[in-house]
């Protein structure tokens, strides 16, 4: 299996990976051991290019069971295993003058903002739900008000009905819709409130009808050259929380759409921005295009489109499903089961977490892609898996 890019066509060779958030930076992203488990989501891509990564994604029985995916993993793994060894690793290579590329902006005496690969207030500034008009067409962004805390919390009567959404406006990393509370009743208002009273500002804005939500995904590279990774249609629960994605070679976004997010990156890129983007775009009952989230890092689905192409050379697949699993089972039987879906050539590992210590709180985790040649193909080996005692 072959990516379409690697880290270094993206990058260069001259820094250091790191997509774990900040230990002390991250109220808005994913718990700890879910950021462990997701610190290794590059290591198909990374090949001599140094990575951060937790010691579990980085074992043996791991990185064996990529491999026998037809997989090569990352050659120079700088592990940690706590928030100590963390910051000790991220020291040390302060102390070594490397560059670092952070998927998640960390805080100011966390690491030098000299030594950031990608400048820390462009991150900043390009992931802060408050300057998405700066970035999209006006009539390309719902209809939205910027509303500081004080005005949100003493304010029962809002600049629309419900439905309507509310998200943190934060310099904080954020992913996964955690930032995000869609208010259908006061009860949710109530809960919106009590989630976002640490914010100094959020967004407030116009629920839309949405018939599908798309992740448009592109890579600027340090040579200069913009490419088009794809999109993934994005799965979205009731409360507005990411749960995974779909690929389908025939259900992609209108030419409209990607001409439009292009627009965004070639206006990202003329500040300085380079790397991965994830722009969330939906189409509307009424066939309207709106892009309602920017994500200028690694998002969940980019590494499967990184390898979309060669899945489907190779397995000739048409549909893909990326998810994340978990398991309280030993992992020798994990493992077993694993290795007889991808001798099927019904999932693709991607990254895989065994906890040295494995608890109820820290489980085995899996990110991967479910494959086939529709969506009924798809789902039933999503159930067989869940038969597994995988969830």
């Amino acid at each position: 299996m072959e990516p379409l890019l690697t880290l270094e066509q993206i990058f260069g060779r001259e820094y250091v990976i790191n997509g774990r958030g900040s230990y002390h930076n991250s109220h808005w992203l994913p718990n700890e051991v879910s950021q462990d488990s997701s610190s290794g989501s590059l290591l198909t891509l990374a090949g001599d290019i140094p990575m951060v990564c937790h010691t579990d994604v980085r074992r043996e029985s791991c990185l064996a069971l990529l491999q026998a995916a037809g997989l090569r993993t990352g050659s120079k793994l700088l592990t940690y295993e706590d928030a100590d060894s963390y910051y000790d690793r991220l020291e040390g290579l302060q102390q070594d003058g490397k560059s670092v590329i952070f998927n998640y902006a960390h805080l100011p005496n966390e690491f030098e903002a000299g030594q950031y690969w990608i400048k820390r207030e462009l991150l900043l500034f390009l992931n802060n739900k408050r300057n998405l008009a700066e970035l999209v067409q006006n009539r390309h962004v719902p209809s939205r008000v910027l509303l500081s805390i004080d005005e949100f919390m003493n304010n029962d009567r809002l600049p629309y009905d419900y439905p309507y959404v509310v998200k943190a406006a934060t310099d904080q990393p954020s992913g996964g819709g955690i930032e995000v509370v869609i208010c259908r009743s006061k009860a949710d208002l109530e809960q919106a409130k009590t989630l976002f009273r640490s914010c100094s500002f959020v967004v407030v804005e116009q629920f839309l009808a949405i018939k599908k939500n798309f992740c448009i995904q592109f890579a600027q590279t340090y040579s200069g050259e913009l490419v088009y990774l794809g999109s993934a249609e994005q799965i979205i629960t009731e409360q507005g929380k990411y749960a995974g994605n779909w690929f389908d070679e025939h259900d992609q976004p209108p030419a409209e759409a990607i001409e439009l997010c292009k627009q965004v990156m070639h206006k990202a890129v003329s500040l300085g921005y380079f790397g991965f983007a994830g722009i969330d775009t939906v189409i509307t009952e009424d066939n309207q295009i709106y892009i309602i989230d920017l994500n200028f890092r690694q998002n969940g689905s980019t590494v499967a489109l990184l390898f979309r192409n060669s899945i489907v050379s190779e397995w000739g697949a048409t549909v893909m499903k990326a998810r994340k699993w978990k398991s309280d089972r030993a992992f020798d039987e994990c493992k077993m089961q694993v290795e007889s879906f991808i001798s099927e050539k019904r999932l693709l590992p991607l990254c895989i977490f065994n906890p040295t210590v494995q608890t109820a709180e820290r489980p085995i985790f899996m990110s991967c892609v479910l494959v086939g040649n529709s969506k009924e193909e798809v789902m039933e080996a999503e159930r067989q898996m869940q038969a597994l005692g995988f969830e």
